[in-house]
């Protein structure tokens, strides 16, 4: 690591060099340089969009195209100290994404950056607000797909596992889930920031600054995990002064990434003891507003999608994800790159972006069907998964195979496992002897 490090730091010396060689030469190039690296303006939403719904945290926002008979997608961008507005970057936008996908109806959040009047925020209001969004565009007790970035994964996956009866299909991408897994740069830094689970430098943190968390430290700390890529990057404009596409790639990019969202100090600290330091949400632990959260709950078509080199969020926190729903249904894939190319890199949208949400599209019309739960369930369930043994059992005495189901039973008794839900199947059919 060390001798990498030593490598990366005289490729930039060397970069470095050449370019200030030739800004002695060419001192106005050395200006258009100047500018283009450090005059940032706010980021901002490239499709045409309404505001729909408003709450002192966060808006919804209306990208709709269309009137088609389909199912509502709502998308939650990442939310870690920048503006939400990085999914429908020019050029690369999952929005306009969805759409061309013909997930016409089409609704984002927008998290904004945390006032004195929002600082105590809890998770609680925040899925109150997440379930308002999606009354208003599916209707009360209506199904949305839900898509979930990065930080906005873990709320996307704890709103679907309260409401699974909500939830046409859930796509979770880069997202913290089993935050005990990989070998990431947080795991590594848990026990020295957090000592025995000790949160006193976080609460510390957020009492400085008034109960917010600014976003500034977050995007420094980012930084601080690859100083040389960034130096790296603002010392190559000067190549490329004037060539204008490129100049608009990078002005987008930093204008994103150099504003910083500040976040509320009370759910900060929230997400942190409960979600990374006791990994409650996949342990099964978790309880928001006295409700038990359970990923089991989860039985919606389920998408994961993590990134080989992803540093952030190590891909084994997405993956192990798919043992821990309910769904028959959950397909897992792995994108060459690292953290924000995931969700905005040109191959990660057309390799993999592009097909999951082909298929959602498919599930999102009247009587839509991925692959069959049944032919999924029995292929588990033969492989001696218990849970699959039961819900596949569960699923053909609702359709009315009860010789099926109990059939599916019988061979996961004789292990010992399934004899308690056969005996009560045998006894509905008027066999309590088991003849």
């Amino acid at each position: 690591m060390f001798r990498q490090l030593t490598q990366a730091m005289f490729g930039a010396t060397t970069l470095s060099a050449r370019v200030m060689a030739k800004a002695i030469a060419v001192p106005v190039d050395t200006a258009l340089w100047a500018h283009h690296t450090t005059n940032r303006k706010p980021p901002t939403w490239h499709s045409r969009n309404e505001v729909v719904l408003v709450s002192p945290f966060a808006l919804l926002r209306d990208f709709s195209a269309g009137d088609d008979d389909v199912v509502p997608t709502l998308l939650f961008p990442p939310l870690a100290g920048h503006a939400s507005c990085i999914i429908d970057k020019r050029g690369q936008s999952q929005v306009q994404l969805c759409i061309k996908t013909g997930l016409t109806k089409l609704y984002s959040f927008d998290w904004l950056s945390c006032t004195k009047a929002a600082k105590d925020t809890t998770e609680a209001d925040r899925l109150d607000f997440i379930t308002r969004a999606a009354d208003l565009i599916a209707g009360p007790g209506g199904k949305v797909n839900i898509v979930g970035n990065c930080q906005g994964g873990w709320e996307a996956v704890l709103w679907a596992a309260l409401h699974p009866e909500r939830v046409n299909t859930l796509i979770v991408a880069g997202a913290p889930i089993d935050t005990s897994a990989g070998n990431g740069p947080a795991q590594k830094l848990m026990p020295i920031l957090i000592p025995r689970g000790n949160m006193a430098l976080y609460k510390a943190m957020v009492k400085a600054n008034g109960g917010i968390v600014p976003g500034i430290n977050l995007v420094m700390g980012f930084i601080a995990m690859h100083p040389v890529t960034h130096v790296a990057e603002h010392l190559k404009v000067y190549a490329h002064v004037h060539d204008r596409e490129y100049l608009d790639h990078f002005g987008d990019f930093y204008d994103w990434y150099f504003y910083p969202v500040n976040l509320p100090g009370k759910l900060y600290l929230w997400a942190v003891e409960h979600l990374f330091v006791r990994n409650e949400m996949f342990k099964g632990e978790l309880e928001v507003a006295g409700q038990a959260v359970s990923l089991r709950s989860i039985t919606c078509p389920v998408f994961l999608l993590g990134g080989e080199e992803d540093d952030i969020t190590p891909w084994q926190q997405v993956r192990n994800m798919q043992d821990a729903v309910g769904s028959s249904q959950v397909r897992w894939y792995l994108a060459p790159g690292g953290h924000i190319g995931l969700f905005i890199g040109r191959q990660s949208q057309a390799e993999y972006w592009t097909p999951i949400l082909a298929q959602v599209r498919e599930l999102s019309r009247p009587g839509g069907d991925l692959d069959g739960a049944e032919q999924i369930l029995r292929a588990r369930a033969v492989a001696g998964d218990e849970w699959a043994t039961r819900r596949l059992a569960g699923l053909l005495e609702e359709s009315g195979d009860l010789d099926g189901a109990e059939q599916v039973l019988r061979v996961r008794a004789d292990a010992g496992d399934a004899a308690t839900e056969l005996a009560g199947l045998l006894e509905e059919r008027g066999e309590p002897d088991g003849t």
